[in-house]
């Protein structure tokens, strides 16, 4: 089975751009000068690519299996309705990561009715995921305004609504490490970058006035609980769990803050197009 190999670096701090660059010839490197998000650098390597199919798969991920991507083929060709289908992903030490997902977050506030959708699968994991190209330029490839998390959910729904079903190939498994690239950082940082996808995801797809509910009792969470794990903290010192948690919060707390104050000045969720997804 003939492949190309297309690695997007997005402005990685380490020797990543030196390690690829010594690879050889046949890697396809593209590299930002800026961290442009995951869904966004999807769209740029889809655009670098010619495959009839795309495997999307994180930098921080790898197959178990050397034969692993011709069976991932031969199960698309198999199933021929399976628009996008997900592997078994596993942490490094072997215990299952995260199973297929038979819902969408907060499913009964969805607009759609979501019962009528093809398969049984909602969505599987973004770090390893097999597309058929067609299906991928049908729906426009990845919302790019996605930055970080529900990326995935967001594009296996609209595959679905085009009337594909999501696959699974349990007998194909990743192994993922998972969050390295969040070691070292404020968790205030980190769940600031998180957080929006799911804000996003609900309110492109959540009637309004839920979606706005959702936000405010999120945001509502989120600081009683920072202020609870920041009084511990005081007590405990900067080197407790007590607070990572607050810091954690804290980082939801202002997100759900400015999401909630994007949407009361009636900016939409509508994904702005970044690139085009067919080459010119």
């Amino acid at each position: 089975m003939r492949f190309e190999v297309i690695i997007v670096d997005n402005a990685s701090t380490d020797d990543t751009l030196g390690v690829v660059r010594g690879l050889g010839p046949n890697i396809h490197l593209l590299a930002n000068n800026e961290n442009i998000g995951f869904g966004r650098a999807c769209n740029q390597a889809f655009i670098a690519s010619r495959g009839q199919f795309l495997f999307f798969f994180n930098p921080d991920a790898w197959l178990e299996a050397d034969d692993g991507l011709m069976r991932l083929r031969q199960a698309m060709e198999k199933n021929v309705r399976w628009g996008l289908a997900g592997t078994r992903v596993t942490a490094p030490n072997g215990t299952t990561e995260s199973a297929p997902a038979a819902f969408y977050p907060d499913q009964k506030h969805l607009r759609s009715h979501l019962s009528q959708l093809p398969g049984g699968i909602a969505w599987v994991l973004g770090a390893s995921m097999f597309v058929r190209r067609e299906v991928f330029i049908a729906v426009e490839g990845f919302d790019p305004g996605f930055f970080l998390t529900s990326e995935e959910t967001d594009l296996c729904l609209r595959i679905r609504q085009r009337g594909w079903e999501i696959g699974f190939v349990a007998e194909v498994t990743a192994r993922h490490i998972g969050s390295a690239s969040e070691n070292g950082v404020d968790p205030y940082d980190t769940w600031l970058r998180r957080v929006p996808g799911i804000y996003r995801f609900w309110s492109k797809h959540c009637a309004e006035v839920d979606a706005r509910r959702l936000l405010w009792k999120d945001w509502l969470r989120a600081s009683l609980r920072r202020r609870w794990y920041g009084t511990l903290a005081r007590f405990l010192g900067r080197d407790s769990m007590a607070w990572t948690k607050h810091r954690r919060y804290a980082g939801i707390s202002e997100a759900a803050w400015r999401f909630l104050s994007i949407k009361g000045n009636n900016q939409s969720a509508t994904p702005a197009k970044v690139m085009p997804l067919q080459k010119a």
